[in-house]
This record gives C-alpha cells, sequence and structure tokens, in this order.
C-alpha cells in the first residue's frame, strides 16, 4: 500500500493486460526466480509507478485462486505499507490510469477485489499502529 496523508494509490491496468483487464488494483507484480520479496516491492513500485520505496512493512499474505487462460493458477499476494520518495507518479504500459482515493471513499470505489480491500485495510491498520507506537 502507498498512502499520502488521507488517500491511497491505485493503478487501472491497461485494458490489453491478459489478466484482470481495466481493473483497479494497489501496485503489485511477479517476482522472479529467487528474488528476495523486499526486491520484488521495490522493482515493480519502480517499473509500475516510478516512484522508490524509502521503507515498507510487511503486512501478511493472501492467497487467491485466478482463471489464467482458462486454467485454475494459485496466487500468493504479500501485502506491504511502503513510504516512497515524493516524485510524481509515471505509469508502465500495464496501466492506463491511477488515483490517488480517499480513504473514506475506498468503500464507495466498487471496481476493488475482496483481495485489494483486504490489503488496504491490513494498510490503514498498520498505519494507525505506527502513529499509536512511540517513536524512538
Amino acid at each position: 500500500m502507498i498512502f499520502r496523508a488521507d488517500r491511497v494509490l491505485l493503478l487501472q491496468r491497461a485494458c490489453d493486460q491478459r489478466i484482470a483487464p481495466n481493473a483497479w488494483q494497489c501496485p503489485a507484480g511477479k517476482q522472479e526466480p529467487g528474488e528476495p520479496i523486499e526486491e520484488t516491492l521495490i522493482r515493480e513500485l519502480r517499473e509500475e509507478t516510478g516512484l522508490a520505496v524509502r521503507t515498507s512493512v510487511p503486512l501478511g499474505t493472501t492467497s487467491t485462486v485466478v482463471e489464467t487462460d482458462g486454467e485454475p493458477t494459485t496466487w500468493l499476494q504479500f501485502d506491504f505499507l511502503a513510504d516512497t520518495d515524493d516524485a510524481e507518479v509515471v505509469l508502465s504500459d500495464e496501466h492506463r490510469d491511477f488515483r490517488w482515493v480517499p480513504l473514506i471513499e475506498i468503500e464507495l470505489f466498487a471496481e476493488l477485489s475482496p483481495q485489494v480491500r483486504t490489503a488496504i485495510r491490513r494498510g490503514v491498520a498498520a498505519r494507525e499502529d505506527q502513529t499509536r507506537s512511540p517513536q524512538g
């Protein structure tokens, strides 16, 4: 999850994508063989948005079965709360739009999958925990 103040970054996949065309999602990507998951986060966020990760906190995982080319495929989703640089979002060709959606409007954003909603809830909870924790 990438937050700026009370908004979360959502990306809309391009219409020509084989998996989930036009779907709204948080920045995501595929882990390369042997690549540590934290490096996947850094690489995918840069590739999809042009943003650089400064810090990240793991939030948990979700397993989902999706249909790809008519075959069921199990996806393991690793959720992170990431702090990024203040650069402007620059989309890759995988996406056609982005929005910084106010958290109070997330429930009204009907196009989000249950997995994305779960990830956002985890990110909100982690941010709240960070603000309650004493600063070191």
